[in-house]
């Protein structure tokens, strides 16, 4: 079988080491390889595995959402050829950053807005959750489930995202947490769709009873439960005389064993093991052990799968204060949450294996990845991850370790001279990878990365930068008696100045406006409602004395005076424009639709089935190549590393330009790319512009946006 590898950039130093990705082959893979014998799609061609520095640039992307710094490409090439790529893996797991790059997919999938009633504590509840490696069952039964407010139940905030709408509900659950399009059923029935209106009610009744209310004294808003469901049949649409309440059911048959899988066994015993481990009893053991002790057939009751869904939730509500009469539990819900969480529902399962798939591979098993409809391409590998990540407890971190293990993670793509439809069958079955750009956050955070932006790189006033500002200025009144008058005096403005991009730049101290970052507290939006209020109170108060300190300041002004008038003049301003980015991950979402992230496919997540556009366009471009965030990259400032070998008395050129591909391109450039990057940089003084336009240019390149 012909193998084809092209690098995007050229050849790569033999000093780099090619290998294949993991020792041996994975079950996965080789699952994958029986599933493409069995499917006639005829001979596929295979991409070459992708070299080390290319699998840690794509896997500390996938993973941390930010291309490796200088010093942690120094220590994976420290580590032993045969166990790096594990430790890598292993290592970004436990990152700090692993959390907030999962929580921006996780934010797609949920479709969080932070401008939404309770969008930022779900936003911070998601990523706690995340940052916990949290089970992904135990967080979809929540935030189908919970009720209250958002201060007190964040998960919440998925109800009230959608208003309490029961119809948009079942829509959004569908779609995000069982993979299926069953919102096109909501109006008729199809002939072409598994799906019939009756069934899109059913799901729906089960958010009947749920009610979104605004407390008139407080204004905060809570979701409760009402005695009956406001979903009745037949639709009023068709004008019916008369119109009944609709019985909640599940549209999606649960699978059926004979006996008990295997699978769900070990998910009952790694459970029980865990709550056994979890109580003052298990002291000292260990969890091999704990788990030879359980009794598997007693551990599906003590799971949680089959208890009474009455008294589940009767205990759930006891277990609320004193407002747990307010802040009723949904019977209803709690019912839905287990029906599309049970582990012998596939639909709930094969959707997530899908969509980390899709994420990390390229392409999923079925696409697109949010509407089933019984078309695999690999059945028997999915089948199997679905499986296996159910009896590992639907751990998410699992999940993501064992696909970027595989070798289909690490294949390469192939070269432009092979056919789009060669090209389109080796992406399907998985034999090579398809170019996929970064995602937006992910891009900004890499710029700032290769830049070394997130900390100062000039001293104070080295920058000094001059730009105007237009102020308005009190002039003289019109005088109510001859010989008063009242001094002249500049007035503060009380609305943004009037100023060109770059001078917004200058007085933001982080970049444009269309690139400014501003990180989110996630342990402030957790706090208990009691803090929140008290501090609420408190700057209510200070409010309140400040108010009124003005009043009285503007009342002795105006006792005497008569009405002023005002004059715009343009005044010349300082600044020292030294800036510094943050990461984009923890920012309010979605940004605005004119932000560097949404111009680089961030979606709005004002409706179902957005997904991330990919598509280039010439804001992106304009934006890349006058951007404030590119433009400070590519400086050299003094207290980075590039500095030492271009702005002292003994300059090294070559080692300068080797440090450039290494921090942008994580690689070392070929003998081609050397020539023509020292002419580029020059030598003497001028070296230092020479490299900034360097690195101008190769933050510009396709290869830098785009994953290897």
């Amino acid at each position: 079988m012909k193998r084809v590898f092209i690098c995007c950039s050229g050849a790569v130093l033999g000093l780099l080491i090619t290998s294949s990705a993991f020792s041996k082959p994975s079950q996965v893979d080789k699952l994958l390889a029986a599933d493409n014998a069995k499917h006639e799609r005829g001979p596929t061609i295979a991409a070459k595995p992708i070299n080390d520095l290319a699998f840690l640039r794509r896997t500390t992307l996938n993973l941390i959402g930010r291309i490796p710094t200088h010093e942690e490409i120094k220590q994976f090439q420290k580590w032993p050829a045969s166990s790096r790529r594990t430790r890598l893996v292993d290592k970004l797991l436990e990152d700090p950053r692993y959390a907030d790059r999962w929580t921006v997919f996780f934010s797609d999938l949920l479709r969080i807005r932070s401008s939404a009633t309770g969008g930022n504590s779900l936003l911070a509840y998601t990523h706690k959750a995340i940052k916990s490696n949290r089970p992904w069952d135990e967080l979809a039964r929540e935030i189908v489930s919970a009720n209250g407010t958002t201060g007190k139940v964040p998960a919440v905030g998925f109800i009230l995202g959608e208003d309490a709408d029961p119809m948009a509900l079942a829509a959004a659950t569908g779609q995000m947490l069982l993979g299926v399009r069953i919102q096109c059923a909501q109006c008729h029935n199809h002939p072409f769709d598994v799906w019939k209106q009756k069934q899109f009610y059913q799901l729906a009744t089960y958010f009947g009873k749920t009610r979104r209310v605004e407390n008139q004294f407080s204004r905060r808003v809570y979701t409760t439960e009402a005695k009956d469901t406001n979903i009745l049949w037949p639709p009023e649409r068709r004008k019916p005389k008369t119109r009944s309440a609709v019985l909640p059911k599940f549209p999606i048959e649960l699978d059926e064993y004979v006996t008990k899988p295997d699978f769900v066994k070990r998910l009952e015993a790694k459970r029980e093991a865990l709550r056994v481990a979890s109580t003052s009893g298990a002291a000292g053991k260990k969890l091999d052990d704990l788990l030879e002790d359980v009794d598997t057939s007693k551990a599906f009751t003590k799971a949680g799968f089959s208890r009474d869904v009455v008294n589940d939730a009767k205990s759930q509500t006891r277990a609320l204060d004193v407002e747990g009469d307010l802040y009723k539990q949904s019977v209803d819900r709690t019912q839905l949450a287990k029906l599309i969480t049970s582990p012998y529902n596939r639909y709930f399962s094969r959707n997530m294996v899908n969509r980390l798939w899709a994420e990390l591979v390229g392409r999923g098993f079925y696409e697109p990845v949010d509407d089933f409809q019984d078309i695999v391409s690999h059945r028997e590998t999915l089948d199997y991850l679905c499986e296996e990540f159910v009896a590992n407890g639907y751990d998410i971190k699992w999940l993501i370790k064992n696909i970027v293990q595989t070798d289909a993670y690490a294949r390469g793509h192939l070269s432009g001279d092979v056919s789009a439809e060669d090209q389109q069958k080796a992406v399907e079955a998985f034999t090579a990878t398809r170019q996929k750009r970064m995602v937006s956050e992910a891009l900004y955070d890499s710029i700032v990365i290769a830049g070394h932006l997130t900390d100062y790189k000039w001293p104070a006033g080295a920058n000094i930068r001059t730009y105007t500002e237009r102020v308005r200025i009190a002039i003289e009144p019109d005088l109510p008696e001859e010989g008063v008058s009242t001094p002249t005096k500049p007035i503060p403005e009380t609305t943004s100045p009037n100023m060109q991009p770059g001078m917004m730049a200058m007085k933001a101290q982080g970049g444009y406006d269309l690139e400014n970052q501003i990180s989110l507290n996630f342990d402030e939006l957790l706090k208990s409602e009691l803090k929140k209020d008290l501090q609420s109170m408190k700057q209510m108060s200070d409010a309140e004395l400040e108010k009124k300190q003005r009043m009285q300041e503007m009342a002795a002004q105006n006792q005497n005076n008569p009405r002023m008038r005002y004059k715009y003049e343009t005044v010349e301003r300082k600044t020292d424009d030294n800036p510094r980015f943050g990461s984009t991950m923890r920012m309010a979402t979605p940004a605005p639709p004119a932000h560097f992230l949404r111009v680089f496919g961030q979606p709005a997540r004002d409706g179902l089935g957005q997904f991330r556009d990919e598509m280039p366009s010439m804001r992106q471009q304009l934006m890349m190549l006058n951007g404030k965030a590119t433009h400070e990259a590519s400086r050299v400032g003094p207290m980075e590393p590039m500095f030492k070998y271009l702005g002292g008395g003994k300059q090294n050129i070559a080692d300068a330009i080797r440090l450039a591909y290494l921090e942008i391109f994580t690689r070392l450039p070929d003998g081609d790319e050397m020539i023509f990057a020292k002419q580029i940089v020059g030598t003497g003084k001028p070296a230092l512009d020479g490299m900034a336009d360097l690195r101008w240019a190769l933050l510009n390149s396709n290869e830098f946006r785009y994953l290897p």
